[in-house]
Order: C-alpha cells, then structure tokens, then sequence
C-alpha cells in the first residue's frame, strides 16, 4: 500500500515473473484451481503445465482455448481473481499479482523502479502494459474498491 506521502514504489516486474503459478476458475465445479509447471524446477513461459482443482479434484493437462474472456496461456482457463470495473476488468494471475498490482494503484504518487541495465525491457513491465483507465488518478477509488471485493483465498 502506498506511504505516509501517497507514494507507492513498486519495482519493475515482467509479467512471466507471476506464471510460477496461475489461480483459474476450476471448468468443473467453479471451484479454486491452479495451473502449475508438470516439473517444478521448470517455471518457463513454455513448459507443461497441470490443472489441479482443489475444490473438485479435477485435472488438466491439455489447453482449452474458450471464445471472449481472459485466458490464462497454457490450459486457457479464466483467472479467478478479476475486478470488474465499469472501464473493464482488471486480471491477476495469482495472489502475488494481485498484491503487486494492489500496491502499485494505491499510491498517489505511482513510481516503478525500473532497472539501471540499458538492456532490460522498457515496454514489457506489467505496469506499462495496464490500460490507461487503471493508471487514471480520477478512476483510483473505484479501481482499489473493485480490488477489495476480489476474494483473497489463499491456495
């Protein structure tokens, strides 16, 4: 959350930094599902993934690809922490974003700490890849409500 001045600072991050894990609607009951690497030493974009409800039990090793909504981009899964907003909605792919995305709207003052190396992406960081209707300080309280009323279970 932001600072005593409204600032809040959130370091530059890459939006593979969260695909460790992905929080999803279970296809099955509705239920509580995470989309995680087959071999956990294998957090890349591109490895196989499972689908494991915690709610049903149900699994999923193959992608889905559903018409309209976000998708998550391995099982093709909507993700389960969405704060809908009359502008659109806002995704997080796991607690972690969702926290991440949280600190950064809260500030008055929004800084992201990009990296001293000439190389690194300036373009591909999740705060620069949000619309410009979240980044809007006139759309701050109705964005961190939204925020608020996503479910925070924990897996």
């Amino acid at each position: 959350m932001a600072g005593g001045d409204g600032r809040s600072v959130v370091p530059a991050r890459l939006p593979d930094d969260f695909l460790g894990r992905l929080v999803v609607d279970c296809p099955a009951c509705g239920g509580y599902a995470a989309i995680l690497p087959r071999d956990p030493s294998d957090v890349q974009a591109s490895a196989a993934r499972r689908m494991v409800c915690r709610d049903c039990g149900a699994t999923r090793d193959k992608p889905q690809t559903p018409n309209g909504a976000p998708i998550d981009p391995f099982m093709g899964l909507a993700p389960r922490f969405r704060a809908a907003t009359r502008h659109g909605d806002l995704v997080a792919w796991n607690e972690a974003h969702l926290d991440y995305l949280e600190t950064y709207l809260s500030g008055r003052i929004r800084v992201e700490q990009r990296s001293a190396d000439p190389a690194a992406p300036r373009n591909q960081t999740i705060v620069s890849r949000l619309p410009a209707w979240a980044k809007s300080a006139k759309n701050r309280d109705e964005i961190l409500r939204a925020v608020e009323r996503v479910p925070r279970e924990r897996g």
